[in-house]
């Protein structure tokens, strides 16, 4: 049975998977360090040739305390890329894929999986305060412990300053915060925080994503826009960036809804059925496909941002947006039930059931992406160029929307760095399921052996 990893184990599981599939996926180094100092990586997953292909955004630990969302994306990254490489299916009980299926996905589609946004707060969250659900930002704090850190699903440029957006009596924690002290505290202005504007760069990078995914817990749902208010496919004047409708949101029934055209409602509630019922149909357990604001209203929340923009900036391709609540806290077994259901997968035996669930889930997400057509690629995609740490190789996407690889230049030290850390995640796998204090430390020896590799080569970079 598998345990939450470390966010140096999800660090190291993009190290690994770059490296043992260099031609399928490679690491993009994100621009905003954390607030600890912290780089961030996401993984680009697709073919080297793949011209003008729609894209999907895939994230998760988001909130600390909701556990195993990193979990979740760096397992189904390497489901299917071990899957695409060796020709096969994936099976996850009553669910399978076929190899066509995973072939679709690579050879259709890029796929930007960004499994760890948050580690400042889900290393917080592993080591020191269980439930603690944002970032580590003591910008608005005070100095009181109490009041550290930013909800980051709550800091994204979509009906951010809710005081101004949303009906008063609208205005709860759920909503959002202008208090730090509370866990929905939105921070100090939209995208304040690191961790948001990877994502968003990330969503400017990819001019192609037509697909956002965000994984959270632990309700059992698939949930799609909108989530400030209610849907509505009537009156196309009534809509999050129209003023007149200012203070008049986020009270369902009251007369105010969010306008949503009835193609868009029919492409994204088949999509999030899709979700659904990949996910039903692993072993039965039930999950709701329904309108975000079915949880409860929010402001500033990722998937109504990232459906947003092509509204609010003409020219960007339609996102579809959606989050999946993982996890039950009554799920399996349990003679000892977790004291928070957030923490539910601290039990083996529920992360295990929730893996198997879930990535079938994010596996249906990747192949509904021929239900969206995709507008032409803008001519400042030229200008978005990223590295292949494992080769060297620039992979830059041209104007045509193809990714165009230009070789590396001969360097000896590369090629040795790649094979040390090489065998060095070999050796980490070979000891993946000895158990006790021994593993333990034979882990986390081999774990600071990859880190001081990595240092050695960034400081050699920097003399070269």
């Amino acid at each position: 049975m598998g345990t939450i990893m470390s966010t140096a184990e999800v660090e190291s599981a993009l190290v690994f998977f770059e490296t043992t599939y260099p031609t399928l996926c490679h690491r993009v180094e994100l621009p905003n360090k954390t607030i600890e100092n912290r780089t961030c990586y996401a993984l680009h997953m697709g073919l080297p040739n793949a011209a003008g292909h729609p894209a999907g955004l895939i994230i998760g630990g988001v909130h600390a305390r909701e556990w195993a969302g990193p979990d979740i994306v760096v397992s189904f990254a390497g489901d299917i890329l071990k899957a695409y490489s060796s020709g096969n299916g994936l099976q996850y009980g009553g669910k399978s894929f076929s190899a066509i299926d995973i072939k679709q996905i690579f050879e259709q589609m890029t796929i930007v999986a960004f499994p760890c946004v948050n580690p400042d707060g889900v290393e917080f969250s592993h080591n020191s305060v269980a439930l603690w659900r944002k970032n580590r930002n003591p910008a608005a704090s005070g100095s009181d412990p109490d009041k550290v850190g930013v909800d980051i699903n709550r800091n994204y440029d979509f009906l951010w300053d809710f005081k101004k957006y949303f009906n008063s009596a609208a205005w709860n924690d759920s909503l959002a915060s202008e208090d730090p002290s509370v866990e929905t505290f939105h921070g100090l202005a939209p995208f304040s925080e690191p961790e948001t504007r990877n994502v968003s760069w990330l969503m400017d990078t990819y001019s192609n994503l037509v697909l956002f995914l965000d994984l959270h817990s632990y309700t059992g749902d698939v949930l799609y826009n909108w989530g400030d208010d209610d849907n509505q496919n009537t009156d196309q004047a009534m809509n999050f960036a129209n003023p007149a409708y200012d203070g008049k949101r986020g009270v369902i029934g009251s007369g105010y809804g969010e306008y949503l055209s009835a193609a868009d409602e029919a492409a994204t509630n088949a999509i999030a059925a899709s979700i659904r019922d990949a996910m039903d149909a692993v072993r039965g357990r039930v999950y709701v496909a329904k309108p975000a604001v079915g949880l409860y209203p929010t402001a500033g929340a990722s998937d109504d941002y990232a459906f947003s923009r092509h509204i609010v900036r003409p020219g960007m391709s339609k996102m579809f947006g959606y989050t999946i609540e993982f996890n039950f806290s009554t799920d399996g077994n349990l003679a000892n039930p977790p004291t928070d259901p957030f923490l539910a997968t601290a039990d083996p035996a529920i992360y295990d059931l929730t893996l198997h669930d879930v990535i079938p889930g994010l596996i249906a997400f990747c192949l509904q992406v021929n239900r969206i057509s995709i507008p032409p690629v803008p001519s400042d995609a030229a200008n978005v160029v990223h590295m292949n740490p494992a080769t060297g190789e620039f992979w830059r996407i041209g104007s045509d929307g193809k990714i165009h690889k230009t070789p590396p230049l001969p360097d000896r030290y590369r090629t040795t760095l790649a094979n040390e850390i090489w065998r060095l995640i070999n050796a980490y796998e070979a000891i993946g399921a000895v158990s006790g204090q021994a593993g333990q430390i034979a882990r986390q020896g081999l774990l600071r052996g990859i880190q001081e590799i990595a240092r050695v080569g960034a400081e050699h970079e920097t003399v070269e």
